[in-house]
């Protein structure tokens, strides 16, 4: 047979598969050694008395087979020692696929005695794999043994060496380094970033003031107020919230003119309606200090305005109806809010993706867009009503275990499905297995995987 796939779910006894084809497949993408993220790697440590030594604890994966040692074993050497001649012992990991056999087990190989001794010959066939630990030098007329007797070749990647990842390139423990050493890199790399845009806008403002441009001027806080450029570009400045306003009382109410919106550091909160139905404006950049954005801040009432909405870690507040009919295709709510209103997002009508890491999802919030992708953080604790109604999205991804989703407070409807009219929502995939809607008795089913 020239080709195979796998692997499904069987059907009848349709498709079948043999730990062979589980093991290739491991092989495949997990390569020979010890897992240096368990346990003790193995560690080899000295007995009380005598010729004895311990084993650590540790796992190994070897030809897509794993060996689990879950406590520290000792190993007696006495019986190896030579009277006359000094002789290796190998500590290996042996594999053996033979049919009469199919183990994998720890290996105790005496090499030759000789002045000079050599390692014990460890052959490597079709049926059998070493991973060699350790190779212990036992000398004529010892009573013990210390960690000079020994050497270790776990480090070894031609003969043993550390699990590494698909491609090979580094062990487990480096990449979480790696990544966590990359995180921080883009976290500073993205302050950084922030506060050159902050210069760059303020120098660009400095611009647009020399070269003139400016079609109004006004205030809309206390301590704030904005200037109008004839490229289009809103800037806010000054200190503290906006003022909230009623339907159309805003300075800025639909107004078409504005096409990009900048609310400058030291702005805290952006009061009621400021910014309804301002359809030309495509983009805005919010400060590191603002924290709120107020009721129908962003309200369209008609399709347009926002195409890209980057809503920034300091944000801890959004009222109700804030982003309704924005252009937006995609949305995260970050870990820091935690005060949301309902139909935050209704209506958009090109909003396909979004990613929750806050605790509560509120109510109505992707009501009526053409959701397709939603992803909930494991900081998810509560789902409120009618969350995802007549949108098409027919699955979410919870980044928890079933456990951890069965524990997350889900009010009525939160998954648009009832006995009246059902949607499209039918599975949660969790880390360890997913939740299945059945339509016809209306409720969530576990399946582990």
């Amino acid at each position: 047979m020239a080709f195979s796939c796998g692997f499904f779910n069987s059907k009848g006894l349709d498709r079948t598969y043999t730990a062979e084809n589980f093991t290739e497949y491991l092989s495949s993408i997990i390569c020979n050694g010890i897992l240096d993220t368990y346990g003790q790697c193995f560690k080899l440590t000295t007995a009380d008395t005598g010729l004895k030594v311990r084993l650590g604890t540790g796992k190994a994966w070897i030809d897509g087979h794993y060996f689990v040692n879950d406590s520290r074993y000792t190993i007696d050497l006495t019986e190896y020692q030579d009277e006359s001649l000094p002789r290796y012992v190998a500590i290996a990991i042996l594999l053996d696929v033979g049919e009469s056999v199919r183990n994998v087990s720890l290996e105790i190989t005496p090499g030759t005695p000789a002045e000079n001794p050599s390692l014990p010959s460890l052959p490597t066939d079709e049926y059998k794999t070493r991973l060699l630990m350790y190779a212990v030098r036992l000398n004529p007329g010892a009573t013990d043994l210390t960690e000079r007797d020994w050497y270790d070749y776990r480090e070894d990647k031609n003969v043993c060496g550390y699990c590494k990842c698909i491609l090979g390139k580094c062990k487990v423990t480096d990449m979480q380094s790696q990544l966590a050493q990359l995180i921080a890199e883009v976290q500073e790399n993205n302050q950084t970033i922030a506060e050159l845009s902050h210069q760059v806008e303020a120098l660009q403002t400095e611009v647009d003031d020399i070269i003139g441009g400016i079609v109004e001027i006004g205030t809309c806080g206390e301590h704030i107020h904005y200037v109008l450029y004839e490229n289009g570009k809103l800037l806010l400045h000054g200190t503290g919230v906006t003022y909230d306003y009623e339907l159309g009382d805003s300075p800025f109410w639909e107004n078409e003119n504005i096409r990009s919106l900048v609310i400058s550091e030291g702005i805290t909160a952006i009061g009621k309606s400021n910014f309804e139905r301002c359809k030309n404006m495509e983009s805005v950049s919010f400060p590191t200090t603002l924290t709120e954005i107020g009721e129908r801040a962003f309200f369209m009432y008609e399709h347009g305005g926002l195409t890209e909405l980057i809503i920034p870690a300091n944000i801890t507040a959004i009222g109700e109806k804030a982003f309704v009919d924005q252009h937006i295709t995609n949305v995260t709510l970050p870990e820091t809010l935690t005060t949301l209103g309902t139909y935050i997002f209704m209506g958009c009508p090109y909003l396909s993706r979004a990613r929750v890491e806050c605790a509560i999802v509120p109510g109505f919030c992707f009501v009526s867009t053409p959701l397709r992708s939603l992803t909930l953080s494991h900081n998810v604790t509560k789902i409120c009503a009618h969350m995802i109604n007549y949108t098409p999205i027919q699955e979410i991804t919870y980044e928890g275990t079933l456990a951890e989703w069965a524990a997350v407070t889900k009010e009525s409807n939160w998954d648009g499905n009832s006995s009246t009219a059902p949607g499209n929502m039918h599975r949660v995939i969790c880390l360890d297995g997913y939740m299945q809607y059945d339509t016809e008795t209306h409720e969530w089913t576990e399946v582990r995987e």
